[in-house]
């Protein structure tokens, strides 16, 4: 059996290196006629004003507005730069599971794992937060092209703080 999934594996791999005819541009309607640009990313978290406090004192983040429904949603939009986080608090939620507060565990379920942020020095940038007392979910890897580390926000979303090093 341990065979049979090396070989899988080989195929695998050697189907997504050798791409099918249409993903290398022979056919029509695959090229895109518009511009993207990032506009935000959206977390439900169990208490919105905690949250707010926390991107603020960590990242520098700052409420662009807050909101809320007679169904007891809350919402606020945080903003820092042109990056923009959009924050929700429903009653009831389902707190985050363990799995999800570690990266490498988190990998196993579908969906979302994490956003990152690129920094510069990405060794003072941990200095400073940890000293502010912030909660390491992945400690700094350093490799030639890049440094890479996780943090956890209050909620326990894991943030990706990531230094280009050969841009």
């Amino acid at each position: 059996m341990h065979v049979m999934l090396r070989s899988a594996v080989l195929i695998v791999a050697f189907a997504s290196v050798t791409p099918p005819a249409r993903a290398q541009g022979n056919a029509q309607g695959d090229t895109v006629s518009f511009d993207l640009a990032w506009d935000h990313v959206a977390l439900s978290v169990p208490n919105i004003p905690e949250s707010i406090a926390w991107y603020e004192r960590m990242l520098g983040f700052k409420e662009i507005r807050r909101g809320g429904q007679p169904t007891g949603q809350q919402t606020a939009l945080i903003r820092r730069g042109n990056i923009n986080i959009e924050l929700f608090q429903l009653p009831n939620a389902a707190p985050l599971p363990e799995s999800r507060k570690n990266p490498s565990e988190d990998f196993r379920t579908h969906g979302v794992k994490h956003f990152g942020f690129e920094v510069k020095n990405l060794p003072a940038v941990l200095a400073e937060l940890k000293a502010k007392g912030v909660t390491m979910a992945f400690e700094m890897r350093d490799n030639p092209g890049t440094a890479f580390a996780f943090i956890s926000d209050n909620a326990g979303n894991a943030i990706e703080l990531i230094e280009h090093k050969t841009r």
